[in-house]
């Protein structure tokens, strides 16, 4: 791992798969199995070395609306006005 102790707060960060959240227009896409170091006690991500990189490819490539329709559909969003409801 490229950490062992936390920049923000000084705990402990352990290596994990992790899931990360894209937005593409008004879609997310969860990539899941992402290898990062996270911090026990704040939660702070760190990646190795060219992980992010990766991860703008996969967000750049499915940019493309076709491609979206190829993902595993696993939900859906909704958007709720907090003063209009009830």
């Amino acid at each position: 791992m490229i950490v062992s102790k936390c920049a923000i707060c000084g705990g402990k960060v352990e290596e994990r798969e992790i899931s990360e959240d894209l937005r593409v227009g008004i879609d997310f896409v969860v990539i899941e199995n992402v290898r990062a170091g996270v911090c026990v006690e704040c939660g702070e991500k760190y990646y190795p070395p060219g992980v992010v990189d990766r991860l703008r490819k996969i967000e750049k490539s499915i940019m493309d609306r076709k491609k979206l329709k190829r993902l595993d559909v696993i939900g859906a969003t909704y958007r709720l006005k907090y003063d209009a409801y009830l």
